[in-house]
């Protein structure tokens, strides 16, 4: 495999030297790493970009951040992490995105998008009130655009006169092709300078060093907020030689599109909204069998939901798909804008739980402790693909603030249960331990319990039935309680409250997530190590 050169010798090359590197260095990519192919051209379409940057700049001295870490895989292999960037998104190899603790070169850790050019002028301010002169550069996707954070922070430095470069990384996309006014009238220019902004060139091609030397140096002589337009272009999955799976038949978000296109068919209130997510979630089924009744708002969570709440409260029944991990933007506006008006929206979390490679930015484990002490919210968990359609039908026919958590991929071969009691599936009787389950957690508590123990299926986060425990505590004086979330503020937390206000004898034993951020790994693995006892 062709040897990557170091920043060192990088900063040395003549523009022919460095055009040749930038090829090998997107080979090497391609030959070191699985992975998926999307986040693979994001990076790879910054090649150029990101040798320029760090030859103009004093990396890591002069602050250089990457708006999500889709585009930074050139940067950590040209910042002393090529010989291992082959375990990359692996147990104890690199992250999948910038991470202070992992590098000096990667200034702030990101991983939802939008966040980057707020963090610069938290740099800046710093480096004024402490009289540190340095660069300071944030490279933002347009796809980044689309997120309120990029206006917010626009407009604050605008009229501050921070001493900083935006950087427009303009490939056309977020996860599809990218969405919105901004996108499609192309008025970059327009919208910066009129938030207060130096635009110092627009259009400038990302794949060539020569140009991109020249502009970058020409910006970092500049002082204010300023702005570079710059387009790159980003690979298709044929240019990479790669294909991109389709969701198979029996993963959650096939069944969830196909539940939700049917009873669409029959209820023309049903709409769909998402944050530029329609492929990840498989709303994509949807919108191509209902285009006039599919929004997607771009990387815009906070909004997603108010806009729901919206169509709600003028008689829709809107649908609201995001990860898990990105909902986490949105508890105010859940909160605010939903569960106090008690309107009918439904949010479907996909990626609960533990999703393995994307680490600790992206496993969707905060959900239940966010939003369970909602008032009016109503949380289902499905543990299989015939459950998560009966929570649709369910959460429809309660019609208020309703959340369904699901996981990533294929549903678990699981025993068909022997009744449902109080909202409850019991799944196994017996005379020993009772495991309460929440989800697909399910398999690991058959896996782990004794044949004499009791198996329930809670089917809901909130509320639980509490006629059922206190039937159970009657009888059984050991409890356990699984759930693929951390164990701070979920359902282990409600039955031991439950069981502290009953002054029940009840041993509880919590099998959730501590209280620690999940790195990145097989997802198998880390739900056996990060699994306490408490």
């Amino acid at each position: 495999m062709q040897a990557i050169p170091s920043l060192s010798e990088l900063r040395k090359m003549n523009i022919e030297s460095l055009e040749k590197a930038s090829i090998d260095i997107r080979e090497f990519i391609l030959n070191s790493t699985s992975e998926k192919a999307g986040h693979l051209a994001s990076s790879l379409g910054v090649t150029e970009l990101t040798i320029a940057l760090h030859i103009a700049l004093d990396t890591p001295k002069d602050i250089l951040l990457w708006d999500v870490g889709h585009q930074a895989y050139v940067h950590k292999v040209i910042t002393d992490r090529a010989d291992v960037f082959k375990s990359n998104r692996k147990k104890n190899g690199p992250s999948g995105f910038p991470k202070r603790n992992e590098s000096n070169f990667d200034s702030f850790g990101v991983g939802h998008s939008s966040t980057a050019l707020s963090a610069l002028i938290g740099f800046a301010r710093a480096d004024t009130l402490t009289k540190r002169h340095r660069h300071k550069v944030a490279v933002v996707g347009d796809g980044a655009f689309t997120g309120g954070m990029v206006y917010e922070a626009m407009n604050d430095a605008g009229s501050k006169g921070d001493d900083i470069l935006l950087i427009i990384n303009d490939n056309g996309f977020a996860i599809e092709e990218n969405v919105g006014a901004l996108h499609d009238s192309g008025k970059y220019k327009e919208f910066c300078k009129s938030l207060g902004w130096d635009f110092l060139g627009g259009h400038i091609q990302g794949n060539n060093i020569a140009e991109l030397l020249l502009k970058i140096n020409q910006a970092l002589k500049s002082k204010g907020p300023r702005v570079l337009h710059i387009k790159t272009n980003r690979p298709t999955i044929e240019d990479l030689g790669l294909s991109e799976s389709s969701p198979d038949q029996s993963n959650f978000q096939t069944h969830f599109a196909e539940k939700l296109i049917a009873i669409a068919t029959k209820d023309n209130r049903i709409v769909t909204l998402t944050a530029a997510m329609a492929q990840g979630c498989s709303l994509d089924l949807f919108r191509d069998k209902f285009p006039k009744r599919f929004f997607d708002v771009g990387i815009a969570e906070q909004h997603v939901i108010t806009q729901a709440a919206g169509m709600a409260a003028a008689g829709m029944r809107p649908v609201v798909n995001l990860y898990s991990t990105f909902s986490q933007r949105a508890v105010d506006q859940w909160i605010h804008d939903v569960a106090l008006q008690n309107l009918p929206v439904l949010l479907c979390l996909d990626r609960a739980g533990i999703v393995g490679e994307d680490g600790a930015t992206h496993h969707g484990v905060f959900d239940i402790s966010l939003f369970s002490s909602i008032p009016n919210t109503h949380i289902w968990a499905p543990r299989n693909n015939l459950e998560l359609r009966n929570a649709i039908d369910e959460a429809i026919h309660y019609g208020g603030p309703s959340i369904i958590r699901y996981p990533k991929g294929k549903e678990m071969k699981l025993p068909k249960a022997l009744m449902r009691k109080g909202g409850m599936d019991i799944i196994r009787l017996g005379h020993g331990t009772v495991h309460w389950c929440l989800g697909p957690t399910i398999g690991e508590a058959i896996l782990y319990s004794e044949p004499s123990d009791v198996i329930i299926d809670l089917r809901k986060a909130k509320p639980i039935n509490l006629d059922m425990l206190y039937s159970f505590s009657k009888t059984y004086s050991k409890w356990i309680v699984w759930e693929d979330a951390q164990s701070i503020g979920g359902v282990g937390s409600q039955l031991a409250s439950w069981i502290a206000g009953n002054n029940a004898n009840i041993q509880l034993i919590h099998k959730g997530y501590g209280d620690q951020f999940i790195e990145h790994g097989s997802s198998e693995d880390l739900k056996k190590q990060n699994r306490t006892e408490i």
